[in-house]
């Protein structure tokens, strides 16, 4: 993820939050699930958010350093 822009990176935090969303309505209309964390597909999406969230938090810390 090094080589993404702050663009691209808030681009696919925010493509990932939406297919949380989706998963999340998914969910409870099929089988009325209170516990998302229980679902493998959407404890992956949140694994894949927080490393996005921490990618782009160090590479705004980077330029922040800079300036």
């Amino acid at each position: 993820m090094e080589d993404l822009s702050i663009a691209d990176l808030k681009a696919a935090y925010d493509f990932n939050a939406m297919e949380r969303k989706a998963l999340r309505k998914l969910l409870k209309a099929s089988s009325r699930t209170v516990d998302y964390n229980s679902n493998a597909g959407y404890q992956e999406l949140m694994v894949i958010q927080e490393n996005l969230y921490d990618a782009l938090e160090n590479r705004i810390n980077s330029i922040e350093m800079i300036w």
